[in-house]
């Protein structure tokens, strides 16, 4: 698809704008330290309603599953998804996606996996479950096509319980595409795979969000002259059709290769909100914006991460109700600007503004690819990888959410 000036025309863009000052004395309650919770990496997080705590995260090419009854004092025993031995393919951005349906009732989960007698090659992989009694489904291809490179997938549930997944696709001659399908019947089968848009950044995961039935598509465009900016797409039919691809924001950021990092999209009520990251002027910082017309049009940007150095990596959560923001970055002014990574965290309110910026406590170790769920009455949880005794593990941190300002 080709990507003309008139899409991106349609879209206010500009530098970025000042939030409504955010209130220093507007924090969430961190406890103390982070626990690790075993071996793994990239875990991912979902709380349920009834005050559980979901997980799922890769560890030694296999992918596990564990809950908590408890709100993440104690954990059930690791539990495979996956139904071939060490398929799992997870490095950078590529890594699962745990998923959950209206009303908690099923679960899904997304990952990468390496393609039998292909080398090289690797497919987008699905499994369900029940969410009282956990027990994983034989796991299913998502795309269709000869065997090529499927990966940086993203999924997500929309509000009639639809089922989307989409992913940087090279079947396609000339670079990498962003493919979609969708479930209609709670993951049992998908639909044939959509293409959406070619030459795209090819190691960028693609986000998906929803507003209502509305399914919203982001991704990062390889432009004329190596421009390297944030892009969406809209479908209004359950992925059959999709909107010409529109520009987020004109970072105008000039790359010659892959950041390895992609957006985020999240939906709260009618609002779709973004979050990435750019080094457009040479200043790296992550941003948002947010959409009121379903994906098709956003507001202009705001620089979301404060005087932090080399912030990247951002993933925005909600709960259908609030919304937040966590992301990776180094300290200002620690060990001359070359600290370790840590987890950066703030809440992102209905007009704009943003709770303090706060940095998660940490092990010794660097914080990585950190995710963030919004469980009921406050309560947050956060996990990301970070090395201990030479091995990726996986890491919870608890918080309790800061209240948003009073309005005058």
């Amino acid at each position: 698809m080709t990507i003309s000036r008139r899409a991106m025309l349609t879209v206010p863009f500009g530098a970025a704008v000042a939030a409504p000052k955010p209130d220093k004395e507007v924090k969430a309650v961190f406890e103390a330290k982070r626990r690790l919770i075993g071996p793994g990496r990239s875990p991912w997080l979902v709380a349920r309603r009834q005050h559980g705590l979901m997980m799922a995260y890769s560890r030694q090419g296999d992918l596990f599953f564990q809950s908590s009854n408890d709100l993440g004092d104690t954990f059930t025993e690791p539990l495979p998804i996956n139904s071939v031995a060490a398929e799992v393919s997870d490095h950078g951005e590529n890594g699962p996606q745990l998923l959950s349906s209206p009303g908690d009732r099923e679960l899904y989960a997304v990952w990468n996996a390496r393609t039998p007698n292909a080398p090289g090659k690797s497919d987008v992989r699905f499994s369900r479950s029940s969410a009282m009694q956990v027990a994983w489904s034989p796991a299913i291809t998502v795309n269709d096509g000869p065997p090529a490179s499927h990966n940086f997938q993203g999924a997500a549930v929309a509000a009639d319980g639809a089922i989307y997944a989409g992913w940087l696709d090279s079947r396609d001659p000339g670079g990498s595409s962003v493919y979609v399908t969708c479930s209609t019947d709670g993951g049992k089968s998908f639909a044939p795979n959509v293409r959406v848009v070619g030459n795209v950044c090819p190691c960028c995961r693609v986000s998906i969000g929803t507003v209502g039935n509305r399914v919203v598509l982001s991704w990062r465009q390889v432009e004329a002259g190596d421009i390297r900016d944030i892009f969406t797409a809209v479908s209004e039919d359950h992925g059959k059709t999709w909107s010409q691809p529109a520009l987020v924001a004109r970072d105008a950021w000039k790359i010659s290769g892959c950041p390895h990092c992609g957006p985020s999209l999240a939906g709260v009520g009618d609002t779709l909100w973004i979050a990435w990251m750019s080094e457009g002027g040479g200043e790296p910082a992550v941003y948002i914006a947010q959409s009121r017309d379903g994906g098709r049009t956003f507001s202009q940007r705001v620089q979301a991460s404060g005087e932090t150095l080399d912030p990247t990596h951002p993933r925005l959560a909600t709960n259908g109700e609030n919304l937040a923001l966590v992301f990776q970055a180094r300290e200002a002014g620690g060990e001359q600007g070359w600290g370790k990574f840590v987890a950066w965290y703030r809440e992102v309110y209905p007009d704009g503004s943003m709770s303090a910026l706060q940095q998660a406590p940490a092990g010794d170790a660097n914080t990585s690819y950190p995710s963030l769920a919004l469980g009921l009455s406050g309560r947050l949880f956060m996990g990301w990888s970070e090395l201990s005794d030479g091995a990726p593990h996986v890491a919870l941190l608890r918080a309790r959410a800061a209240r948003p300002p009073k309005s005058s």
